[in-house]
């Protein structure tokens, strides 16, 4: 794919890689990943196995390139809340709002990804990918408002980490029972659960 940055337009190749990640994502939606073949993979994108080996060395190189894809989309989706300032209740819900949607469709294969127990030493790897990469914006934010004076309710790296868990938890159980609450339900109780978390209070 281009760098970031790049201007250039995206290449046949850079076609391919996407094409590949996005039929990853459909065959991870009504499969395990542990069962899912690089067969399966390279059929489900249109190409051939060996054309597979020509952007992925293998499934676990997949799995971490769909890995960056969702810690990106995760940012875009809580970039307001991550660039503001204080509480901000409203773009904190609505960050989470665009988050639930995209769990409501890849619930399956990211429940595998962030809650499955013992996934296997490959799965493991990607979680601790997501994990590290996913609490480092969270962390700079909460350490933007301890450095404003804004009391928190813990050391910045930990409360990150548990906010990662509960949004995780939350939504896979979303996914697993989507007729439990209404997403309104769930998205307020999440929003301020968050805040109490990380700050103790609600606006």
């Amino acid at each position: 794919m281009p760098a970031a940055g790049s201007r250039r337009a995206p290449t046949k190749g850079d076609q391919r890689e996407l094409a590949l990640l996005d039929a990853a994502r459909s065959v991870f939606r009504e499969k395990s990943i542990s069962q899912v073949t690089i067969d399966e993979l390279a059929g489900a994108a249109g190409i051939a196995r060996s054309g597979f080996y020509f952007y992925f060395e293998s499934k676990q190189a997949l799995l971490a390139a769909l890995v960056d894809q969702v810690v990106g989309e995760a940012d875009e989706e809580m970039a307001e809340w991550l660039a503001a300032d204080g509480l901000d209740r409203g773009a904190l819900r609505r960050g989470l709002q665009q988050a639930l949607a995209r769990w409501m469709v890849d619930g399956r294969w990211l429940r595998e990804a962030f809650i499955a127990p013992d996934p296997g030493p490959d799965m493991l790897q990607v979680r601790e990918r997501l994990f590290t990469t996913g609490c480092t914006l969270f962390r700079a934010r909460i350490e933007r408002d301890v450095r404003a004076g804004l009391p928190v309710s813990g050391p910045p790296e930990l409360v990150a980490t548990m906010v990662l868990h509960l949004r995780n938890m939350t939504f896979a159980d979303a996914f697993a029972k989507p007729s439990q609450y209404t997403p309104d339900e769930l998205l307020d109780t999440l929003t301020d659960a968050i805040l109490r978390l990380v700050y103790g209070t609600t606006p």
